[in-house]
């Protein structure tokens, strides 16, 4: 019994890492394509895309290999021997989650626009960055809500979050990775608004999850 917990706990784990590496990827692609036909500056430089895979496809998507066994693992039936990774209804999921990111930071690189290249490129830059701490939590749980009594389970992944977060702090505001990554200091408004952006992935997925509930929960009833 308890070796398929473990097997069940390390194969749920792996699918979280997956949807948050293949999410993160498909949103920067989208952001990306999504700039140029909308007439609109490259959202991130090279360096920029650089410091996002090694910081967001680093500790927090490694971290997410360490989650406890979630509850009612071992209540679910066996999974079928041909089930896939990233299934249909995943993929839709993940699709969603890179729209979402892409159309936030390109919203918020037009908004910038007027205020300077450097600027707009750095508030863009910084908003898909906090994308994928929200988006960590989306990965966690992919059907109940992020907001359960795991949520502070894994104290790596808190402390991964905090340093990533402390490491787009120094990019946007310390002069010498200011010069390597060519960012600019952020206003306490700034920060604020890019959080609240960013923070759609989040909250638009827990609103499907409770929709889908809801749903569920009248056809039961019926």
């Amino acid at each position: 019994v308890g070796a398929v917990k473990e097997g069940r706990t390390i194969y749920d784990n792996i699918v979280k890492f997956v949807r948050f590496q293949v999410s993160t990827s498909v949103g920067a692609i989208l952001a990306v394509l999504g700039a140029q036909v909308l007439g609109l500056p490259m959202p991130f430089t090279a360096v920029h895309i650089l410091w996002i895979a090694i910081i967001m496809d680093g500790p927090p998507a490694m971290t997410l290999g360490l989650e406890p066994a979630r509850d009612g693992i071992m209540q679910e039936p066996p999974r079928r021997t041909d089930a896939r990774f990233l299934s249909l209804g995943r993929l839709s999921r993940l699709a969603m989650y890179g729209l979402t990111m892409a159309a936030g930071t390109l919203l918020l690189l037009h908004h910038a626009g007027l205020s300077g290249p450097a600027y707009a490129l750095t508030l863009a830059f910084t908003t898909f960055v906090l994308f994928q701490l929200f988006n960590v939590f989306n990965a966690r749980v992919e059907h109940a809500s992020a907001f359960n009594r795991q949520l502070f389970s894994n104290a790596k992944l808190w402390a991964a979050l905090g340093a990533v977060l402390g490491l787009q702090m120094l990019a946007v505001h310390w002069s010498p990775a200011q010069n390597i990554f060519h960012t600019t200091d952020l206003s306490a408004q700034d920060w604020a608004l890019a959080v609240v952006v960013a923070s759609s992935i989040l909250l638009l997925d827990e609103c499907r999850k409770l929709l889908l509930k809801l749903l569920s929960g009248q056809r039961r009833s019926t």
